[in-house]
């Protein structure tokens, strides 16, 4: 968005002219970070940009890598991975019967997932731990040994399961689990705990220097003997804390068993020990590390799943206005201009009443969404999947029919293939991933700017769902800044689409609902993702930009050769090795059109490049003086040098 394009309007009423429509080029576009007008008397009422922070959609079969044939297969199921992530990220306990993995919510959310591996393959790589050269490790804060890094190891076993969890499949599966973003570059080492070792309590959050970067998940594999009970000791044991956030009381302990995953999330406050090892007999092996990842996304709510494959008729729901191809179009262009744009009366009235009344019915969670320092909103009630009942053997469509389930039936189908491919259509925005909330600004509710929490770059798309005009003067207008100006305030409207396409460097948030507010600002936010979107198009456009700056020096000689093309198509080399002496006689040319004599040597050059013309070229130019007629004969010839 341009700052002279911030005091336009573009309202659903454009769509109905009957202008002609200009191609447009297929290009994706992105909100621009210069700084716009202050003039928020008409901000107000440009459409567009869209909501803040938002949840997610199914997993599903497609959106998950093929693993390696040592991970128990159970973890991948899409409908376990599902399951499990909502879990984690709500803190819930969990229990899945068949793979027996486990969820603690105590003091914070702790996974177990047993047989995380093939135990004939876990057998053979302790038989290679076993071999390992260990280095003592002993300072205030723990006592044991450890193995060097695995990168460096050349076991034929251990380096297989170095590699699987170093993998991109393998990493994709925990992102999946516990919904943040990982890299592929974890740290991991073997260590021995013998009798009398220990690991002290201690957190585990270490960020990068910049505090960009840092770890976010931390995991253990054990190799313990199958008969390692409580009494021998080496259990990893978990702090809740005070309230200053310091290290309280041990309330879980969880004795170690062979062949389990036991990871969890790091922060400041993800205090855990390893108790004295007891046994005198069995030595406690495990391979452990960290998986790392960008800190600015570990507070974000922006879970991406791929668009759900139940396919929807989009006349059933959006207003026939825009479905019109031309219309559609219009859209394009608006938003390939801008980068931004507000559809008013976007679901049909019968759909968006419909809608209104089944939220009323459905009503609001109890609890606001935070933490505070970042964000306070409530969510819809069992609007997240993994509390849809029966949503794993019930058809979505079921949904329609009740009145209190259709908002969740309205809200899916936004997070749908079927609408994903409509978004592409209207912004050339490709979609391989959406996040969702189905949400609500009430009185006290906003969304603040963080640096642990924020968004991907996407298209950004919010519904609003109020049922009359909203009073600048309550406040709660989602902001879009960069580089400390504000680019654009949104306030929310009756049963509008906003659209934006967000790039690096674009921050948004919901401003406070101030007491004044009559009622709260409802809607479905979304953000989709493009996978294949790395920013790089930034530096293609400036590259592009340069083409072009440079397209003006060289035009006058691209017209000569253009339309001289078939005539020095064998000839290339020839028509390159004399482009000097072209733009030397050019304006020669232009200027005489009879200089032949002088540029006879140009034309000697050129005779290469056409072959038919070669043996009337040669005599001509004997002739030139003398005979006009064999002039006119090559005038073919005069073309080209004119160009």
């Amino acid at each position: 968005m341009s700052a002279s394009s911030a005091s336009k309007r573009h309202t659903s009423q454009d769509l109905v002219k009957d202008d002609d429509l200009t191609p447009v080029p297929s290009k994706k576009q992105k909100l621009d970070t210069s700084p716009a007008d202050n003039d928020s008397s008409e901000l107000n009422t440009i459409l567009s940009k869209l909501e803040d922070l938002a949840e997610t959609a199914e997993i599903t079969e497609e959106n998950v890598e093929e693993v390696p044939d040592i991970l128990n297969k159970n973890y991948i199921d899409p409908n376990f991975i599902t399951r499990f992530y909502f879990s984690f990220r709500k803190n819930q306990l969990f229990t899945d019967e068949t793979s027996q993995a486990v969820i603690y919510d105590s003091p914070f959310t702790i996974a177990h997932l047993p047989n995380i591996f093939d135990n004939e393959f876990l057998s053979k790589v302790k038989d290679e731990v076993k071999e390992l050269d260990f280095d003592v490790k002993s300072s205030d804060l723990y006592e044991f040994h450890q193995s060097l890094d695995l990168k460096i190891c050349e076991k034929p076993n251990l380096s297989k399961l170095r590699d699987t969890v170093y993998s991109s499949s393998f990493v994709r599966t925990i992102s999946n689990l516990v919904g943040f973003d990982l890299d592929c570059t974890p740290d991991l080492s073997v260590q021995k705990y013998e009798k009398g070792s220990y690991l002290l309590c201690h957190d585990d959050d270490i960020k990068d220097d910049d505090f960009i970067n840092g770890r976010i998940i931390a995991f253990i594999i054990y190799l313990v003997d199958e008969n390692w009970s409580k009494e021998d000791g080496g259990a990893l044991e978990f702090f809740n804390t005070d309230s200053q956030g310091h290290p309280d009381e041990i309330t879980l302990s969880i004795t170690p068993k062979w062949n389990t995953m036991i990871f969890f999330a790091l922060s400041p406050t993800s205090f855990h020990q390893v108790s004295e090892i007891n046994s005198s007999s069995k030595n406690r092996y495990s391979i452990s590390g960290w998986f790392h990842g960008p800190l600015n996304t570990r507070l974000s709510r922006a879970y991406f799943a791929a668009p759900i494959s139940e396919d929807f008729d989009l006349g059933d729901f959006l207003n026939p206005v825009y479905l019109n191809e031309k219309n559609k179009q219009r859209i394009l262009e608006k938003l390939q201009k801008d980068s931004y744009i507000l559809l008013s009366e976007f679901l049909r009235d019968d759909v968006f009443n419909r809608l209104m009344a089944s939220i009323k019915e459905t009503g609001w969670e109890e609890k606001s969404i935070g933490p505070p320092f970042i964000r306070k909103y409530y969510l819809l009630k069992d609007s997240e999947i993994s509390d849809f009942n029966g949503y794993n053997n019930n058809n979505i469509k079921d949904y329609k029919n009740s009145s209190s389930s259709f908002c969740k039936y309205v809200y899916e189908f936004f997070k749908s293939r079927s609408f994903s491919t409509y978004i592409k259509e209207i912004s050339n925005w490709q979609t391989t991933g959406v996040a969702s909330e189905f949400r609500q600004f009430r009185s006290g509710s906003y969304t603040v700017i963080h640096d642990q929490a924020q968004d991907r770059i996407g298209a950004d798309v919010t519904l609003f769902c109020i049922e009359s005009g909203w009073n600048e003067k309550w406040g709660g207008g989602t902001s879009y800044v960069a580089n400390e100006h504000e680019l654009l305030v949104i306030y929310p409207k009756k049963n509008t689409l906003s659209i934006a396409i967000r790039e690096a460097g674009t921050l948004k948030f919901v401003k406070y609902v101030n007491s004044r507010a009559a009622f709260p600002r409802t809607e479905m936010s979304f953000i989709y993702w493009d996978d294949d979107y790395n920013g790089g198009e930034e530096e293609e456009d400036e590259e592009n930009e340069e083409v072009e700056e440079n397209e003006g020096e060289v035009e006058e000689n691209k017209e000569g050769v253009e339309e001289n093309e078939e005539g020095v198509e064998e000839n290339e080399e020839g028509v390159e090795e004399n482009e000097e002496g072209v733009e030397e006689n050019e304006e020669g040319v232009e200027e005489n059109e009879e200089g032949v004599e002088e540029n006879e040597e140009g034309v000697e050059e050129n005779e290469e490049g056409v072959e038919e013309n070669e043996e009337e070229v040669e005599k001509n130019e004997e002739r030139v003086e003398e005979n006009k007629e064999g002039v006119e004969e090559n005038e073919g010839v005069k073309k080209i040098e004119e160009n």
